[in-house]
This record gives structure tokens, sequence and C-alpha cells, in this order.
């Protein structure tokens, strides 16, 4: 039943994204595809992007470096924490975040329940937003924050990553942030989650 209802899950992700009107960039270097949209709702913009790019790394490194929360940090742009707050299986974890905005944009924090799969050709980390399963702060919290990073084996004995991600800011972002961002922002998280695992 559990891999039905998995089986369901990404057949209507993979809808939903495909009926997004994403705005296709690539990143300076060339090496990260980055599709965005920008949803506006009455609690405010939604954000949904999904960066894609290949590269050496294996996925037992990958694994490895993304079960351990305080390196997120290091790849997640404008985050001056990261830990994990409870552990329920090796596989299944929450990880608390705080995010040290820029100006004119507010501080902020955010929980996650992440669970890890792995075949022998992929690995999925996904990360579903948890506001109420870790106590709160000064700051305002997220409460849609949701991020996935799927690791595949190409035959050509590449791995290609893909990273998507939907969040909503606890504040409204001014435009010139928001042009700014794209493709940088998340082409950055994808140079710096592949350097960290490279190094460690």
């Amino acid at each position: 039943m559990n891999k039905i209802m998995s089986l369901i899950l990404i057949l209507c992700t993979t809808t939903l994204l495909a009926q997004r009107n994403w705005k296709t960039e690539t990143s300076k270097n060339g090496k990260v595809i980055v599709k965005s949209e920008i949803t506006n709702t009455e609690k405010g913009k939604i954000i949904h992007y999904i960066a894609e790019t290949t590269t050496d790394i294996s996925l037992e490194k990958a694994a490895e470096y993304l079960r351990d929360s305080n390196t997120h940090k290091n790849f997640l742009e404008n985050t001056q924490e990261s830990k994990e707050v409870q552990k329920i299986t090796n596989d299944n974890w929450i990880t608390y975040y705080y995010f040290d905005a820029p100006w004119p944009m507010p501080n902020s924090d955010a929980v996650q329940e992440f669970k890890l799969s792995k075949t022998n050709n992929s690995l999925t980390v996904s990360g579903i937003s948890k506001p109420n399963a870790y106590k709160g702060s000064k700051v305002k919290r997220m409460n849609n924050y949701d991020i996935s990073y799927h690791f595949e084996k190409l035959e050509n004995q590449k791995t290609k990553l893909t990273i998507t991600a939907t969040f909503t800011p606890v504040s409204s972002v001014p435009k010139f942030l928001l042009k700014s961002w794209f493709p940088k922002g998340p082409a950055a998280i994808a140079n710096k989650l592949i350097t960290g695992i490279s190094q460690q």
C-alpha cells in the first residue's frame, strides 16, 4: 500500500509541475538550468523553482552529507543555523532552520521533516514543512517550505541532481530581490551542495 501511495504522490506532483508556467534560465557558467514560477495568493507570493545539473558525486556521499542537518546551512542561502531536532529513524528526521535574510526582509525560521529513500540508481531526500514540530523563536516561521533533492545515476556515469522547492516568504518580497535571485540563487544552492558533498 505504501508503494502505491508513493507512486500516486509522484504522479500527482509530476502533473502539477508540468502544468506550471515555468520561466527557464541558465546559470552564468551554463551548468545549471533553473525553472521558476511565482504565483500570487491571498497569503502572499508562492515561489516555485527547479534547479537541474550534472555532477560526478556518488549517491552514498550525497546521502551521508544530507543526513547531517548541520551541513544544510553551508549550501542554503542566508541560512545561519541548521540542526537536527528530532531523529525518527536513520532515514527520517526533523530539521530546524534559522534564516538571516538580507534587508529589507525580516529574519525567519522553518521546520521540515525529512525522509530519505535510495535505490541502486537514485537517491531522494525530501523535506516537508512541519511548522509545529519544534518550538518557536522570536522570528516569524515559514509555514510553507517544501524541498527535495533527487540524485539519479546516468548511463555516462554522471549523476543528475534535481532540486525542487516551493516556499512562501514570511513577508512581501521586493520585486528587485525576486528578479535578481533567479537563476543565480537556486544555481548557487545546487553548486554549493555539490561542492559540500565532494569535499566531505
